[in-house]
């Protein structure tokens, strides 16, 4: 089984037994599988599909669901596919519930590793070079990998907060190289994040991102596991 798809199910809540989730584009289906022996309900979407019981859903255009259905969704390594990252993440909060919760994967561009490949040749982890140029936007190919703190702000203007980071796979010279950049990275980051905000409330949103930001996951790993919590309205 794969290491990224059990650390990403691993973020899964506890859940009650009427308890429905809802695997977007869930490809092989390891991932609803796991779902499914954790005890949950699940249903599963892909673009097209012959799978008995499975939902097609364009995750450039609206979900097929009614809003405020599911308690979980998850969409694996997916997002850097699509057309419109923002609508995709609407359509997540819109179709959970209140205090319901998201779990998204995507290449973390933002690794020692990739960062240091970026330097050297302008690309990011995820596409590590020029994409052909046979291919457009709508081929849905690997074309938009972003970064965890443009999605924390994205998810946050949707009603989504980010709660936890989970466990992907990690190589040894990310782990190598982490070690004396970190210095470096944290202090910069406070300073850009943290340093001379004066609104109390965007201050305490930046702690929380500065947190994520220098977290050994965030770091290391080669996906970012990432859990969020649909806010619940006053």
């Amino acid at each position: 089984m794969n290491q990224r798809v059990r650390g990403a199910i691993d973020l899964a809540p506890e859940h009650g037994a009427a308890a429905l989730a809802l695997d977007l584009s869930a490809g092989d289906g390891q991932s609803s599988e796991l779902l499914k022996a954790r005890g949950w309900r699940v249903i599963s979407t892909e673009y097209q599909t012959r799978k008995p019981g499975w939902v097609a859903a364009d995750l450039d255009h609206a979900l097929p669901f009614k809003s405020a259905r599911f308690d979980l969704v998850a969409m694996l390594e997916v997002l850097e596919h699509l057309a419109d990252i923002a609508h995709a993440i609407g359509e997540i909060a819109r179709v959970l519930k209140p205090g319901g919760v998201a779990i998204i994967t995507t290449p973390n561009r933002l690794c020692v590793t990739s960062r240091v490949h970026y330097l050297l040749t302008g690309y990011y982890k995820g596409r590590r070079s020029p994409l052909p140029y046979r291919y457009k936007v709508s081929d849905g190919r690997n074309w938009h990998v972003m970064g965890l703190n443009d999605l924390h702000w994205i998810a946050w203007g949707a009603g989504l907060r980010m709660e936890a980071l989970g466990r992907g796979p990690r190589k040894l010279r990310a782990r190598i190289l982490a070690v004396p950049l970190y210095p470096f990275i944290a202090a910069y980051s406070w300073l850009s994040y943290v340093r001379g905000v004066k609104d109390l409330e965007q201050r305490a949103i930046n702690r929380q991102l500065f947190g994520f930001m220098t977290s050994p996951s965030l770091l290391m790993d080669e996906n970012i596991l990432m859990r969020f919590r649909k806010i619940v309205s006053a």
